[in-house]
């Protein structure tokens, strides 16, 4: 049986750019949080946009004696991010 060598498509985009696309979304959303945090007074507008929230799975450790191996996954999500994300993401199935 022949393998398909085609890219993964949706809607005839590439999903390696709507991969991209939400990478790229999340780090400038990362940093325009951080930076704007600096400006709003402290308060709950400043902790809903600003403050990041943890999700993840914790770190665990499994020790062979000879070895140790340390596993854990974390992302650190603002509202601002998460909202430039889903614009993103709307942006690359509108266009």
């Amino acid at each position: 049986m022949a393998m398909n060598n085609r890219p993964l498509r949706a809607g005839g985009r590439s999903i390696g750019l709507l991969v991209l696309i939400v990478l790229v979304a999340g780090i400038v959303g990362s940093v325009v949080s951080y930076f704007m945090a600096g400006v709003f007074p402290h308060g709950p507008v400043r902790d809903f946009f600003f403050k990041s929230l943890a999700i993840g799975i914790p770190t665990f450790t499994v020790s062979l004696g000879f070895a140790t191996l340390t596993l854990g996954l974390s992302f650190a999500v603002t509202t601002v991010a998460a909202l430039l994300v889903v614009l993103a993401v709307y942006l690359w199935y509108k266009f």
